[in-house]
């Protein structure tokens, strides 16, 4: 009887392949090259994560819980946090250098989901349910459903998706940071339980 992937062995490849997926994308991952650079086997990767769309469709919720462990840690330092206070922080680290291999990622995600999506489940839609959300909570409202909260979650979405590809295109942050500042300042001046 074959011995069950041991958890940490299994954590341990996905933190890796989810740094490896940062650096290099995602488009042309193949199992042997990834295995490579993770200092293991394609077979091992299998053994570990059943097959490569598996692997991928776990990459991709790692990359999630890292980006909502991050959004969590705001909202739990900042409570009674503002939206607009809110998008001020995300913007500031989402258009940091560093932070442009995510970001390029997540455009690469957006490409091949839409080419194909099924092979990236949630890609497309969990970023609204996502920004509802957060919209709610930025608040006060976590548990309440505003009846514009799809509206504002959709304008938040494109808003900040947009604003980011741009940023990636032209690489202009004074003007693209110029922007997000907007609108921040316009949300500031919306009623907060519409």
């Amino acid at each position: 009887m074959a011995r069950p992937p041991d958890p940490a062995i299994r954590k341990r490849l996905l933190d890796l392949a989810i740094d490896y997926v940062l650096t290099h994308g995602m488009a042309d991952l193949s199992l042997r090259p990834l295995a490579k650079a993770l200092k293991t086997n394609a077979r091992m990767l299998v053994y570990h994560f059943g097959s490569r769309e598996e692997l991928m469709r776990q990459i991709l919720e790692g990359l999630r819980e890292r980006e909502d462990a991050r959004i969590q840690a705001w909202f739990k330092k900042n409570r009674g946090g503002t939206l607009p206070e809110f998008l001020r922080w995300y913007w500031q680290r989402m258009s940091a250098p560093r932070a442009r291999p995510a970001l390029r990622l997540i455009f690469e995600l957006y490409a091949l989901a839409l080419r194909d999506p099924e092979g990236y489940t949630g890609v497309l839609n969990d970023p609204l349910a996502y920004w509802r959300k957060l919209a709610g909570r930025a608040d006060g409202q976590a548990n309440a459903i505003r009846e514009n909260s799809g509206a504002e979650a959709t304008l938040l979405l494109a808003a900040t998706r947009g604003l980011l590809f741009d940023l990636c295109a032209t690489e202009d942050r004074r003007r693209v940071s110029r922007a997000m500042k907007l609108l921040a300042a316009l949300l500031e001046q919306r009623p907060r339980n519409s």
